[in-house]
């Protein structure tokens, strides 16, 4: 069957936001005396949502969680995005998707307004019909209800799409829908899905449009 529509995750998938992410972190730590916080730090505790990333990731100058993401966000928010953080081949993959005819969303657990944001920052966001965050259908992902919401907005079905994402949260909000899904290895959570739930994998963005045409029918 001919499919259209391209749900992308973000963090991880498109772009490697644990540089903005560290940075961020960085601010509120050491506003509290603490240490500075590492990419390499953030990048496995990426998926696993923003009070257990900011909780770990601040260690001993973590505080009450909803203070601590607050804060966290507010700076973040505040930062201008690192253009490093876009991954290579990602420009030229979306250029190469849209003249194929793919319609292109994105679905992240990043709140809608930072990934807006984030999208604006880096020149990404006109490639994008909708942007789905976290907060947008009021659950994150692995529920699917982000994953249908984007659909409605590209006028797609489970049967129009696929998936491309980086963690099991990806791998669980896909399986819901059985949308197929393509893991970027260099991603964030990649340890967290098993081959058999993934149709393709690929190493760099170069790739990806030749992957996704099997699809086009």
């Amino acid at each position: 069957m001919a499919r259209h529509a391209v749900l992308f995750d973000l963090d991880g998938t498109l772009v490697d936001s644990a540089l903005d992410i560290a940075a961020a972190l960085s601010t509120v730590s050491r506003a509290r005396g603490g240490d500075a916080v590492s990419a390499a730090t953030v990048r496995p505790l990426v998926s696993l949502g923003a009070a257990t990333m900011v909780a770990r990731a601040l260690g001993p100058a973590a505080r009450e969680s909803v203070e601590d993401v607050a804060a966290f966000r507010t700076v973040l928010s505040a930062a201008v995005p690192d253009p490093r953080s876009v991954y290579a081949g990602v420009e030229r993959a979306l250029d190469r998707l849209t003249a194929q005819g793919w319609r292109l969303a994105i679905v992240t657990n990043k709140p809608e307004g930072l990934a807006e944001s984030l999208l604006a920052g880096l020149g990404l966001r006109h490639w994008f019909a909708a942007v789905v965050g976290g907060d947008t259908a009021g659950v994150a992902k692995p529920d699917p209800a982000p994953v249908r919401h984007a659909l409605a907005a590209l006028g797609a079905t489970p049967a129009d799409a696929v998936f491309v994402g980086d963690s099991g949260i990806d791998a669980a909000a896909a399986a819901a829908l059985a949308i197929p899904l393509i893991v970027f290895a260099g991603g964030y959570g990649v340890a967290e899905i098993a081959e058999a739930q993934s149709v393709a994998r690929f190493v760099h963005h170069d790739q990806l449009p030749g992957i996704l045409a099997r699809y086009r029918g």
